[in-house]
């Protein structure tokens, strides 16, 4: 911003000093006239005594003379070359015995007539280089200098409301713009402050609604699930039985909905500092598929491992990426038609988790929305495969909260293939709170202290 205002602001000055200086003397030409012959009066007075009535030779022997300390300053006009004057000139010269023109900017021509009729002309260049432009360089820092005095203050506040919106916008509701009461852009911050207001109670109000209506289901469905069981005890008809069992099947699936929504819930706030803890790599994927070997034999399914030996040992949170990476199995479960890849592999300093099918795979223009709360494709709105739209988006919150990405891709399987890029030792981070980088080692205690960070 700075660069551009002061670009602009130079070239504009230069095109200014450019134009009095090449211009004006045409446009106003009698005014500039009179200022040279006034500047110039002493030496026109003098030279008219010096040169007095002399013509022809004795003339040119006296301007010689003159020229000897100030070479080619003096000269005669010829009759063809006072011909060749402008007109205003000519006239100039008849009214008042002298005229004056420019040549360019820095040369400048002076006409004297003599008593004896004869016209001396005396030429004056401005030889002030490097002078004149150390000058100009001078006034153009100057005005760099003014502009960033002027702007500081103006780039400080707007660096703020930069900081701010940022901070909101990766999920920090409590980010607001601080600046001083006489700043220029303060109610823009008013603005962006009421607004970050507003967004901030309603996301609020819906998370709380979202979370109590949960925590209310709980208890009604528990006893749902309770008093189905003893009814399917009780009942010795076998209808009935098949009837009550398919309400229990519903009630189950209501009570994962229910978990899943406060899972999500807990994953949006701004929990307690997560505690990362040392996991043997591999070992921990194979304990945390939440697929049991029943399921992969009804489904005539099977996993191919590839973990890399160079990921022994990676720093994670172990209950929520088991979490995660069990969603993942179970949507990769859910569509493949007989395989299911597994693999983890170094990528720098970061380490790679991928889960692929050899199922249908998930069209190009969907492959964003999967991790959107309750996006279901439309093939998984029949109810027979299952599913809320929730386990990728808890997937990519526990991704990002241990400092990660995730996206999906095409598969060589033919697929399906969600990639999720962690890093190898998360480091904890708030600038808020002022939390040192390597906290990641902290003890249980500590972590409940303050709200968790992960870069």
């Amino acid at each position: 911003m700075l660069v551009r205002l002061y670009l602009t602001v130079a070239g504009l000055l230069l095109c200014s000093i450019l134009l009095v200086q090449q211009v004006f003397p045409y446009l106003f030409p009698d005014q500039y006239s009179a200022s040279v012959r006034h500047e110039f009066v002493g030496e026109l007075t003098l030279l008219r005594e010096r040169l007095g009535d002399a013509a022809g030779a004795e003339l040119d022997r006296r301007l010689a003379e003159l020229n000897r300390r100030t070479p080619e300053r003096y000269s005669r006009v010829t009759a063809q070359e006072l011909r060749a004057l402008p007109a205003r000139n000519r006239a100039e010269l008849a009214r008042l015995g002298s005229a004056s023109t420019h040549v360019g900017s820095e040369r400048h021509h002076l006409f004297l007539r003599l008593p004896a009729g004869d016209t001396v002309q005396i030429v004056y260049t401005e030889n002030d280089f490097p002078i004149r432009y150390v000058a100009y360089l001078t006034v153009f820092a100057m005005v760099l200098l003014g502009l960033m005095i002027w702007l500081q203050p103006h780039w400080r506040d707007l660096e703020r409301l930069r900081d701010a919106a940022a901070q909101f916008g990766d999920g920090d509701l409590g980010a607001r713009a601080r600046v001083r009461g006489g700043s220029s852009i303060r109610q823009l911050c008013v603005f962006f402050n009421n607004m970050a207001d507003q967004i901030g109670r309603l996301i609020q109000s819906q998370r709380d609604m979202v979370n109590a209506a949960s925590h209310e289901l709980r208890t009604p469905i528990t006893r749902l699930e309770f008093g189905l069981a003893n009814l399917a005890d009780t009942l010795d008809d076998r209808v009935a039985r098949a009837r009550v069992h398919a309400l229990r099947c519903d009630v189950e699936e209501l009570d994962l909905l229910v978990g899943e929504l406060l899972t999500l819930g807990m994953l949006e706030r701004s929990g307690p500092r997560p505690s990362l803890e040392p996991v043997q790599l591999e070992g921990f994927l194979r304990a945390s598929t939440g697929v049991s070997a029943d399921e992969l034999r009804s489904r005539a399914t099977r996993i191919e491992w590839a973990i890399s030996a160079e990921l022994d040992e990676v720093a994670v949170e172990p209950r929520s990426l088991r979490r995660a990476f069990s969603n993942l199995m179970r949507n990769a479960v859910r569509y493949a038609d007989s395989a299911i890849r597994v693999a983890a592999e170094p990528a720098g300093n970061d380490w790679l988790l991928i889960v692929e099918d050899d199922g249908v795979g998930i069209p190009a223009e969907d492959r964003r929305r999967v991790f959107e709360p309750f996006y279901r494709l439309d093939r998984s709105r029949d109810r027979a495969t299952g599913g809320y739209g929730l386990g990728l988006s808890i997937v990519r919150q526990v991704i990002e909260r241990h400092g990660g990405t995730v996206h999906v891709e095409p598969s060589p399987l033919g697929g399906a293939r969600f990639v999720a890029r962690l890093p190898q030792r998360p480091r904890l981070w708030s600038e808020r709170d002022g939390a040192a980088v390597g906290e990641a080692e902290a003890g249980p205690g500590d972590a409940q202290e303050r709200p968790f960070h992960l870069q």
